[in-house]
């Protein structure tokens, strides 16, 4: 499969950690939406926190499988 290359953005090299950043919000407001219309939130004691934890877990999992 190879190591992930730079993307080059009009003439400025970006690592491809950044188009995990984003893809792993992109995930993670997919997620909340989804969380929200179940009505799951209250569930949470902090949902800030909770939300903070599973945007690092979303973006781990990016990395370690390489989507």
């Amino acid at each position: 499969m190879g190591a992930p290359r730079d993307i080059d953005l009009g003439g400025i090299m970006v690592s491809p950690f950044v188009r995990d950043l984003f893809l792993a919000l992109v995930i993670l407001i997919a997620v909340r939406f989804v969380v929200g219309r179940l009505g799951l939130r209250s569930m949470f004691a902090n949902p800030p926190l909770a939300e903070a934890a599973l945007y690092v877990c979303i973006l781990a999992s990016l990395i370690v499988f390489w989507i």
